[in-house]
């Protein structure tokens, strides 16, 4: 203390404001640190978020065109099979039952996923074929999805369906 009391006074001014100035700079410092500290990690949080949301929705339109291109290939294998079943009745080859037979053993054999069938639907709403034969013959135009299915007569359907007996 003796040391700073035998100082001149502009030596005085110097030491005093430079150690204000330092506290002024470290404070100011620290204060500027924790704000920008918590906005840079503000910042990476909202970056984080759509950065997943953007993956998430990629994967979801990837899974959703993956199915409906499977869906689409799987159905146009179907129509031709049934095609190739119905130019063989044409032919003479098969007789009408047969070929209609041959036809729904083929459909009623394949599985949609894990607890998905094929069923079959005429214009007029009319189940023809389904693995539960209690659904064949009846109509089904009370259901929205079937009128949908009617006026579109072709293309891809995303419908809510629940498997009789789940």
């Amino acid at each position: 203390m003796d040391f700073f009391r035998n100082l001149r006074i502009r030596s005085k001014l110097l030491v005093s404001y430079s150690a204000v100035f330092m506290l002024v700079i470290t404070l100011g410092g620290l204060t500027m640190y924790s704000h920008l500290r918590e906005s840079v990690e503000a910042n990476i949080e909202a970056e984080l978020t759509n950065s997943t949301a953007a993956i998430l929705n990629l994967v979801r339109t990837s899974v959703s065109v993956s199915i409906k291109n499977h869906l689409r290939a799987a159905a146009e294998k179907n129509l031709e099979m049934v095609q190739h079943f119905y130019g063989l009745y044409q032919s003479g080859r098969l007789t009408e039952a047969e070929a209609k037979a041959r036809a729904e053993a083929l459909l009623l054999s394949q599985r949609v996923g894990t607890t998905g069938y094929i069923a079959c639907v005429n214009s007029r709403g009319v189940m023809v074929l389904h693995p539960e034969p209690l659904w064949i013959g009846q109509d089904i135009t009370r259901y929205a999805f079937v009128q949908q299915m009617i006026a579109l007569k072709e293309g891809y359907l995303e419908y809510d369906w629940r498997n009789p007996g789940e």
